[in-house]
């Protein structure tokens, strides 16, 4: 019997070694189908264009195709050099509808926007200015007014434009030499309350949207100005659709009708006394057509009936007093 066992367990290992290697050459062998691992690569043609170093770490990517002409600028540090990615962070675009703004102290405006020649103009702080011109495109109609500019107090000013696509506000403040920290348009027309202050486009998909803002506190008045018009031959993109008015819901009037009055009788007027009154008495509630100072008419029976009263607490006390002499005596 062990004969036998031992035989087949050297049978087994005997077999499972002739097997091992076949196995390892088949997980290691490669794959007869391998698969493709390289991913399709992103389309930047979008946003391609020619960048060209402005200052203070930024670089102007200028493109004018069938969006028309734009500006974008980008962040990409003062050590760039044509050559260099400048695939990176966005901080504004300029185009038709937003030519003008500002970044890290710079003053950026793309001028002739609606011809065919667009110029992006950056002036410094030091009021030096250089321009770059965009790659030749098609020209169109300028449909875009501003901007203008308004100052909303606090520090701050505000700059409005319209074109096709509504009206537009950007937002500075005073002293940061820097980009506008907010903007407005149809689709945001107002600030969030965190902001600390009140600006809001009234009306903003209507035919005369309005600007409002309120930068201080208290009592302080709110400050209105309306958008320019839009120039001949320019429609905007959308419908009008003017702002409805906020209508406060009315009272409704009572449904039950109130019971009768009933109407008083002569004994019945009231009174009021003069006067001490004594600790605990309670005076009736009356209105001033109700009050009275002396009684014009009382009823007979009234007074018969106090009489006798009066008469019968007399007579009482008399006989108290004289079953006291009484007992003394």
């Amino acid at each position: 019997m062990r004969t036998a066992l031992r035989t087949s367990a050297v049978t087994v290992a005997l077999a499972g070694a002739m097997l091992l290697p076949a196995a390892g050459a088949a997980f290691a062998a490669p794959a007869t189908n391998p698969q493709s691992a390289s991913a399709p690569a992103s389309d930047n043609s979008r946003y391609e264009g020619e960048p060209v170093y402005i200052g203070e770490g930024l670089v102007a990517v200028l493109r004018n195709k069938a969006e028309g002409p734009e500006a974008w600028i980008r962040e990409v540090g003062p050590q760039w050099k044509p050559g260099d990615d400048y695939m990176v962070r966005v901080v504004t675009k300029l185009d038709r509808t937003l030519p003008h703004d500002r970044a890290k102290g710079l003053d950026l405006e793309l001028t002739k926007a609606a011809s065919a020649r667009p110029v992006l103009v950056v002036t410094a702080a030091d009021g030096s200015a250089k321009s770059y011109p965009l790659p030749a495109g098609e020209a169109s109609t300028d449909c875009r007014v501003g901007p203008v500019g308004q100052e909303i107090g606090a520090g701050m000013s505000a700059e409005l434009y319209l074109s096709e696509l509504g009206p537009k506000v950007l937002l500075f403040e005073a002293g940061d030499g820097g980009r506008s920290f907010a903007q407005l348009d149809r689709t945001h027309p107002s600030l969030p309350e965190s902001a600390g202050f009140v600006a809001r486009i009234v009306n903003p998909s209507g035919a005369k949207p309005v600007f409002e803002w309120k930068t201080q506190g208290g009592n302080d008045t709110v400050g209105r100005v309306a958008f320019p018009a839009f120039p001949k031959g320019c429609k905007p993109s959308y419908a009008f659709t003017d702002d409805k008015p906020v209508t406060k819901p009315t009272t409704p009037a009572p449904t039950s009708t109130p019971a009768p009055v009933k109407p008083q009788t002569a004994g019945q007027t009231s009174v009021v006394p003069k006067g001490p009154v004594a600790a605990g008495a309670e005076l009736p509630v009356e209105t001033a057509a109700d009050t009275v100072d002396t009684v014009d008419t009382v009823d007979t029976a009234t007074m018969t009936a106090g009489a006798a009263l009066i008469a019968a607490f007399g007579a009482l006390a008399a006989s108290v007093v004289l079953r006291r002499r009484t007992t003394r005596g």
